[in-house]
């Protein structure tokens, strides 16, 4: 039993690692929709709108999604840790409405959000020219709006993807995501090897 238990961790170890890297570092260019924040603006949005009884309202929102760099160092063919910068900006039209249906705009509201988040990342099916991965990250956000208020500013940023994606081959590749937090849902980019 015990022999039979090592074979199969033996084989499962060198069956997920045939293709070996060689590369230690990533530097990554990404896009991703559907983020923590736009969902949070969205829920907002329509918080505002119940609680005032359709007087306050936003109209031509923009969400214009999470553009990122990320660069990652790999320690084996398997793990890798780094860090993600981030920018998602959404902006809107703010009106109040009377109850005779007249609006009045109120202005421009913007909204940004950067993110700094240290990650780590676990490849667990290499070959050459499709990887599959997981990757976790937690960090820091700073929140910029039009608001008067410089207070509570900061906010806890996270990224968790059960699963990537990444096909090419050669140094620069591709990649897609999916996963929940400041990158989206979806994220897409490509990345250069070195």
């Amino acid at each position: 039993m015990k022999k039979t238990l090592l074979l199969t961790l033996a084989l499962s170890i060198s069956f997920s690692s045939l293709w070996a890297r060689d590369y230690k570092n990533e530097f990554s260019v990404s896009y991703g929709q559907f983020t923590v924040p736009q969902f949070g603006y969205l829920v907002g949005g329509v918080l505002g709108v119940a609680f005032t009884a359709g007087h306050f309202t936003f109209e031509n929102t923009k969400m214009f999604g999470a553009a990122g760099f990320e660069y990652e160092h790999y320690t084996n063919d398997w793990f890798a840790f780094g860090c993600t910068v981030l920018c998602d900006y959404m902006t809107a039209d703010s009106y109040n409405k009377a109850s005779d249906g007249t609006k009045t705009y109120n202005g421009k509201f913007n909204l940004g959000f950067m993110s700094l988040m240290p990650n780590v990342k676990f490849s667990w099916f290499n070959r050459e020219k499709v990887s599959l991965y997981s990757k976790l990250a937690f960090g820091a956000g700073l929140v910029f709006d039009n608001g008067d208020s410089a207070e509570n500013n900061f906010s806890p940023a996270f990224q968790v993807t059960p699963i990537g994606v990444d096909f090419g081959k050669g140094s620069f590749r591709g990649f897609a995501e999916l996963g929940v937090g400041m990158q989206g849902v979806l994220c897409a980019g490509v990345r250069k090897s070195f």
